[in-house]
């Protein structure tokens, strides 16, 4: 084996160490579906999210666009539907749905402290920055 392959060797035995302990951790959780999913509807929103960054969008790329997403948009739509009914059972569960509601507010609704957003909106967001932290 070269330097290259041994240096590539040793990294991946090295990542593979760090991730195995969360992957197992993560998979032994009772929220390890809801942190599942949350993750899949993070990973949909960007994708929803880049289809639409097009230098010069007309309203017909919009629509061909639109028709496109149209199953990536479903999925999101199921996916927010069964968080909604699942109650996280831990603070990874609860980073997790803080994760996914961050992906789905307007970037512009992120901040707890702009007076001009209503009260429930402030409060959101205080709560999705908040929980967070606990990722």
């Amino acid at each position: 084996m070269n330097r290259r392959g041994t240096i590539r060797a040793a990294l991946a035995g090295a990542a593979a160490a760090v991730v195995a302990p969360v992957v197992a951790q993560a998979a032994a959780s009772p929220d390890a579906e809801l942190i599942a999913i949350a993750g899949r509807y993070v990973d949909l929103e960007a994708r929803y999210n880049a289809a639409y960054k097009v230098p010069g969008l007309t309203i017909e790329m919009e629509e061909e666009i639109d028709e496109r997403m149209a199953p990536v948009e479903a999925e999101m739509s199921d996916i927010l539907d069964r968080i909604t009914r699942t109650p996280a059972q831990t603070t990874a569960g609860l980073a997790a749905v803080a994760r996914v509601l961050t992906a789905y507010l307007d970037p512009r609704d992120r901040d707890p402290e702009d007076e001009s957003r209503n009260l429930c909106d402030r409060l959101t967001s205080r709560l999705v920055r908040d929980a967070r932290r606990f990722a």
